[in-house]
C-alpha cells in the first residue's frame, strides 16, 4: 500500500511549477502552496496553507508511471464499475507522488487536488485502490473537515 496520493501526468516533461500552481490553489482552491526546498533526488517540500486549520509541509515528487501504478488504476476503475478515470492514467507517461502522513491526510489531499487541477490527471489512492478526479477530492475534502 503506498502511504501517498499519485497523481498522473501526460505532460513531458513533467515541471514543477509551484508559483504557478499557487495561483491555481487560490483562485479555485482558497489555498495557498509554497516551495520551502527541493533535493538533488527530485522531491520538493511544500507549505500547504488551507483556508482554515493549520499550513503544513508535505513532500512532492515525480516519477516515471510503473507498470504497477496502471494496474492500481485499472483496478480501482473496476471496483468503481467504471467511470473513465482510468483512460486519463493511461494518457499519464509520469506521476506526481504526494507523501501522505496518516490515512485522513487533508493537506495531502488538498495538494494532490490542486495538482491534479493543473495536470488535468486523476489522482489514484492505492490503499482502495480508488482512483478519482478533482471534484470528488474536494467532497473527500469537505467531509474530512466536517469529521472535526
Amino acid at each position: 500500500m503506498e502511504p501517498a496520493y499519485l497523481v498522473f501526468t501526460s505532460a513531458v516533461p513533467p515541471r514543477l511549477d509551484v508559483a504557478a500552481w499557487d495561483g491555481q490553489a487560490q483562485r479555485f482552491f482558497s489555498t495557498r502552496l509554497a516551495l520551502l526546498g527541493q533535493a538533488g533526488d527530485g522531491e520538493a517540500r511544500i507549505r500547504v496553507t488551507p483556508p482554515s486549520g493549520a499550513p503544513g509541509e508535505r513532500v512532492l515528487s515525480v516519477r516515471p508511471r510503473e507498470a504497477a501504478d496502471l494496474a492500481l488504476a485499472e483496478e480501482a476503475e473496476v471496483r468503481a464499475n467504471g467511470g473513465g478515470m482510468v483512460l486519463l492514467a493511461r494518457r499519464g507517461q509520469a506521476v506526481w507522488r504526494v507523501a501522505r502522513e496518516g490515512d485522513d491526510d487533508r493537506l495531502a489531499l488538498r495538494l494532490a487536488m490542486v495538482v491534479a487541477s493543473v495536470v488535468l490527471g486523476p489522482i489514484l489512492d492505492a490503499r482502495g485502490p480508488d482512483l478519482f478526479g478533482v471534484k470528488t477530492a474536494r467532497a473527500r475534502l469537505e467531509e474530512l473537515e466536517k469529521r472535526e
